[in-house]
């Protein structure tokens, strides 16, 4: 049986569909993570360890922005390969500490270790980014005295509020010790991303019981094309190179199917 399409044609069909499916991961692998932590360089407070590898996203080998001063401006960003990104940050705190926390004998240790405090409301400004669309992770866990601390975080105009705090937590509990915001978080000025942050209420008790907004790092992912897009990437590529094929045969006078 017949269906009028030769063994040429089938043959670029398939090539043109297995070099979608080759295009599909690799536009996977380029959504690209910037990663930040707050590191305390110390001398006076204690120094916190730089801290490499995955947060909630991310692979072992990922390369993290180590920031170590309370505030900053236009600091120029890596991704996580360690290659410069263009885009940098500004931000504004109090200044960095670093205290032990439940994240002791886990992997996460050393980025939960360190951390940007802050009083009253602050910002810290992603500028230059390309795209509109990207996933945000904000890490907050402070120290042993931080027992009831609370984060607001504003992030163009999305709000949410971290509840309360437990420094002994030992795993990453949405809404408690990270915040994540998704979707198409882009202000109406192109490529900047506009974080602000402050804390609420007071802390359970301590040393420290005034009200103070703990930041350990920020993971920020631009988002990947979804697998159905794929998908439908590679049926565009059948019937492109099916249409393309016929018209060729058709020009050079020879019929298709033979």
């Amino acid at each position: 049986m017949t269906f009028g399409i030769g063994r040429r044609t089938i043959a670029d069909a398939v090539i043109a569909f297995a070099l979608v499916l080759l295009i599909g991961p690799l536009q996977a692998v380029a959504a690209e993570i910037i990663n930040i932590q707050f590191q305390s360089p110390g001398p006076w407070n204690p120094s916190g360890p730089a801290y490499t590898g995955a947060g909630l996203i991310g692979g072992a080998d990922d390369k993290w922005n180590h920031l170590t001063n309370g505030s900053g401006s236009d600091f120029l960003l890596s991704n996580s390969a360690g290659l410069q990104t263009g885009t940098s940050v500004s931000w504004t705190g109090t200044d960095l500490f670093s205290s032990g926390n439940g994240f002791s004998s886990q992997s996460e240790s050393a980025l939960m270790h360190s951390y940007l405090y802050a009083s009253g409301s602050n910002t810290i400004t992603f500028s230059n980014l390309p795209g509109k669309s990207y996933n945000l992770f904000i890490y907050t866990q402070g120290a042993y005295d931080g027992v009831g601390r609370q984060l607001v975080v504003t992030v163009n105009g999305q709000s949410q509020t971290s509840a309360k705090m437990d420094p002994s937590a030992s795993t990453f509990i949405s809404g408690q010790n990270y915040l994540e915001f998704s979707g198409n978080i882009d202000t109406n000025t192109p490529g900047v991303l506009l974080i602000t942050y402050s804390a609420i209420g007071t802390s359970g008790g301590g040393v420290w019981p005034n009200p103070e907004a703990d930041i350990n790092g920020i993971q920020l992912s631009s988002h990947a094309p979804e697998p159905s897009t794929y998908v439908l990437m590679g049926i565009g590529g059948i019937v492109i190179a099916l249409r393309f094929k016929k018209r060729y045969l058709s020009i050079i006078g020879i019929k298709a199917g033979k």
